[in-house]
């Protein structure tokens, strides 16, 4: 005897030949994922083949629906140009999508002057020309080049989407239909039940831990993954380059680079992740093994142990990927950046993570001195739209000066949000960079976000509850729309 629920055997009767799901759910008036536990249960019993098909298709996000219409922010910003002759020029208004804008627009060598983008006609109409292609590529992404698709998925104007369209087969052919008891199966019983012994009456659904559930996407796109593509744009339009390293890390780019003693207290297990790996480890120059360890026994007058510095942890710090950058450019005229996740054994509370989010960056040039510094974090904090920053003196083994930065949050007050100074010579000699001065700061963007978007907890910013996702995204919504920052003060 074949006992079956009354859905799996329509669907079985609707299956003579391969069809699609849908078109059975349509038929049966459900929606198709209500099917799939029937169809997983008609194929462990050898009554349905199953076979999927994965289609992709790129759709425009909220955001992208918005620049669509509107225009792309570079789009409008060139737009608004006059032209007079052979010069045409822009004003850049204040706020953050003039900071898009420029971020955008530094792709074709624009770059404003006192608040002014000037550029000759020929420049400007070429430029205009490729975003004007952009921007219809956008309303019809079925016919958009490639490239510009990848670029609109990193800009988070358009989503790649995988849809699985899942089609059915009947592969075990019922003669006679007296061998098929059709039974609504329980999935769930009451006290009652159980009590009054009802449930001895029912036919129990078997319950399988291998069918996977239904999927049910975010109310809305996550606002602290927006934060950081953000900020991320934010600081390609203030001219900087973009630059990425391993989250696992050696010592010796992790530390020992940074002229951080091997025997620091932050080199300990109570404050670093150290990892036990099998795999392989990146080489390490061995001219920058001689010249560091050299720079560590003069200085520091120790033994430096060359097989700790090649000891894997997880970095606590994304200065190692800026230091990497520095070692492999060396002298000359640059700024880059890098935004990403750092490890360290902290004890979890509002306002610490043992994982979290630094935005890290240097700038490199003869005559730099400690005033530029603070005239650059100055610029990046207005950009962001920090309201109140304070400075105050600190120490940090690779850099002098150093200072520490805070902003105040509306509830929490003044907090410490990063560190920043003019790197040592111990740091940059070692890596062939003599002539030139490095500028170097770290910032918590968790710390960051918490401020601009008024959020107390550092464990909110990683909440899957929709209810807060919906709250802090409207935050973020008003943060993005915002005019920007004003009236800016430092202290020291």
């Amino acid at each position: 005897m074949l006992v079956l629920p009354p859905t799996l055997y329509e669907i079985i009767k609707r299956a003579e030949d391969w069809r699609l799901l849908d078109d059975i759910a349509a038929e049966l008036g459900v929606p198709p994922e209500s099917l799939m536990r029937y169809v997983e249960e008609g194929r462990a019993k050898g009554l349905l083949d199953v076979k999927k098909e994965t289609e992709v298709a790129y759709v425009l996000t909220d955001e992208g629906r918005v620049r669509a219409v509107e225009g792309l922010p570079e789009y409008k910003l060139l737009k608004s140009a006059e032209c007079s002759g052979d010069r045409c020029v822009a004003t850049v208004p204040r706020g953050p999508e003039a900071q898009i804008a420029l971020a955008n627009l530094a792709k074709y060598g624009v770059r404003p002057r006192g608040g002014v983008i000037e550029l000759d006609r020929e420049t400007y109409t070429r430029i205009i020309d490729t975003l004007e292609k952009k921007q219809n590529a956008l309303k019809s992404l079925d016919n958009a080049p490639r490239e510009y698709i990848e670029e609109f998925i990193k800009r988070k104007l358009v989503e790649r989407r995988e849809r699985t369209k899942i089609y059915v087969k009947k592969v075990k052919v019922i003669e006679f239909k007296e061998y098929i008891q059709i039974f609504d199966f329980v999935t769930a019983l009451s006290s009652e039940d159980i009590a009054t012994g009802r449930w001895r009456t029912y036919v129990l659904k078997p319950f399988d831990l291998g069918v996977e559930p239904p999927e049910y996407p975010a109310p809305v796109p996550h606002f602290f993954n927006e934060f950081l593509d953000y900020v991320r744009e934010v600081m390609v339009g203030l001219g900087f380059e973009e630059v990425r390293g391993p989250v696992l890390e050696v010592e010796f780019w992790n530390f020992d680079a940074l002229f951080q003693a091997q025997d620091h207290p932050a080199r300990e297990v109570h404050d670093t992740f150290y990892v036990q790996w099998g795999g392989p480890v990146e080489h390490v120059p061995e001219h920058l093994l001689e010249a560091v360890g050299r720079v560590h026994e003069e200085k520091w007058r120790y033994r430096w142990d060359r097989a700790k510095a090649l000891n894997p942890v997880l970095r606590t710090q994304t200065t190692a990927t800026t230091i990497r950058a520095l070692a492999e450019r060396g002298e000359g005229e640059y700024k880059v950046f890098t935004i990403g996740r750092v490890f360290r054994p902290e004890k979890l509370d509002p306002k610490h993570s043992m994982e979290f989010h630094q935005l890290d960056g240097i700038v490199v040039g003869p005559g730099l001195t400690f005033k530029h510094l603070l005239g650059q974090l100055e610029q990046i904090a207005k950009a962001l739209g920090m309201a109140r920053v304070r400075f105050r003196p600190a120490y940090f083994p690779f850099t002098s000066p150093s200072v520490e930065v805070y902003a105040e949050h509306p509830r929490l007050g003044w907090v410490e949000f990063g560190g920043a100074g003019v790197f040592r010579p111990e740091v940059t000699e070692p890596l062939g960079v003599k002539k030139s001065r490095v500028l170097a700061w770290g910032w918590g963007l968790d710390r960051i976000a918490m401020i601009l978007l008024g959020i107390d907890d550092i464990r909110d910013l990683f909440t899957k509850d929709p209810e807060k996702l919906l709250e802090y995204y409207a935050r973020w919504t008003r943060y993005k729309t915002s005019t920007g920052a004003s009236g800016v003060r430092f202290t020291l």
